[in-house]
């Protein structure tokens, strides 16, 4: 099956792959980002206590009958209770209490007043009202927020930080997660050298390795940085099939074309892997190649730099989501308008760098090579081009596609 529409290898993709089903216990700190693999229900009351919301005074509220400017009323304070104070006697039935933010409200008490609302006297531990409070005003009740049994949170939501604080105020230390996809990343070729090595004559340093392990970290996945590998038949196959037990997903760069030198079709031949597909009609990234190995899926990138970047955009970040039961962002594509142009005609469906904000899209750079990767910098979306499109130019509408 020979170059394909984006759309179908999208769906022969996600036909081949299983959603992750292992899970582990994580504390809520470090569960964000998870997919919950269990339900929670509120093991307790929340608040615990009848509680004050504010600083102030409680008392019983038909004390404060008739009160107003004109016809002030005095209370004296019998004590002062404080948050994380526990006080179990009743107030007596013509007295107050001053209280303070989050503080319970003790028996006897239907109601808090603001400290700014009274005339405080301090030495002789009275206030004065100016005006009637009603039953319950500023009144936080025994179990409001959550009561005992109440459902918190069910089995397959994504974990937020909103999700970690509720956990957190209901005693909740330890919770049952989705394991997140560990992918691992290979890059072929010869020519490649590690950053910090020395770089020899006809050698390059390896930054395909270092954009997808620093997007998959980006995106919450564990990785596993493989040392880049020479083009060789046998030591490509042997190291893949050694390896390929503990990941969950592979991604190659380079070796994908129809080089010499680009073996990745002699490696799946090798390893009696199935192909799935290869070429799909895009520009750039024509020659991605995906396959199958003992039901892990393997996609294999273009080498130029842009153009891998595109491949895992639109072909890995799906897989990924349905791996992680979509703990893993997806891209989202909008309509912008261009500020910039692209002079060259489009024949097949193009992808280029750009910069979204505001509705507008600025594709001001003329470095536009699949083989370049500089004119990432500053980028945070990949302008779609539809074929046949002679040229792009200020005003013109098109779809965006956010990586960032």
């Amino acid at each position: 099956m020979e170059l394909i529409t984006l759309e179908h290898a999208v769906k022969i993709l996600l036909e081949k792959v299983l959603p992750i089903k292992k899970y582990e216990e994580k504390t809520i700190l470090n569960s964000l980002g998870f997919i919950l693999n269990e339900t929670i229900y509120s093991p307790l009351n929340n608040p615990p206590f009848n509680r004050s919301p504010l600083d102030g005074f409680s008392f019983n509220s038909h004390l404060s009958f008739g009160a107003s400017k004109t016809s002030p009323k005095t209370l004296e304070v019998f004590t002062e209770i404080f948050a994380g104070d526990y006080f179990n006697e009743e107030i007596p039935n013509n007295m107050a209490v001053r209280i303070m933010t989050g503080a319970p409200i003790p028996k006897g008490c239907d109601c808090v007043i603001k400290q700014e609302d009274v005339l405080f006297d301090e030495k002789n531990k009275t206030f004065t009202l100016f005006k009637e409070v009603k039953k319950f005003e500023n009144f936080c009740f025994l179990g409001e927020d959550l009561s005992v049994g109440d459902l918190v949170m069910e089995k397959g939501e994504l974990i937020t930080y909103n999700h970690i604080g509720v956990l957190a105020s209901i005693g909740i230390k330890n919770i049952q997660v989705l394991k997140k996809p560990k992918i691992g990343i290979l890059s072929l070729g010869s020519e490649l050298v590690m950053p910090g090595s020395t770089l020899e004559e006809g050698k390059i340093y390896n930054s395909n390795l270092f954009t997808i392990a620093s997007k998959l970290t980006y995106l919450g996945v564990e990785t596993i940085l493989y040392p880049p590998l020479r083009d060789d038949v046998d030591e490509v196959s042997n190291f893949i099939e050694n390896h390929l037990d503990e990941i969950d997903l592979l991604i190659t760069t380079g070796g994908v074309s129809v080089g010499k030198k680009d073996i990745m079709h002699d490696v799946l031949k090798k390893m009696h892997a199935e192909r799935l597909f290869w070429k799909v009609d895009i520009q750039p990234g024509t020659p991605v190649l995906a396959s199958l190995k003992n039901e892990k899926l393997i996609l294999s990138l273009s080498g130029n730099p842009f153009a891998s970047l595109v491949n895992f955009e639109l072909l890995g970040r799906p897989i990924l989501d349905k791996l992680s039961s979509g703990a893993i962002r997806k891209t989202t594509t909008i309509s912008a308008e261009v500020v910039g142009e692209f002079s060259k005609k489009s024949v097949k469906r193009r992808f280029i760098r750009g910069y979204y904000s505001e509705g507008k899209v600025y594709i001001n750079s003329d470095k536009h090579s699949s083989g370049t990767i500089s004119s990432l910098l500053g980028k945070n979306s990949i302008v779609e081009i539809l074929p046949g499109t002679p040229f792009l130019k200020d005003g013109d509408k098109v779809k965006v596609i956010l990586i960032d």
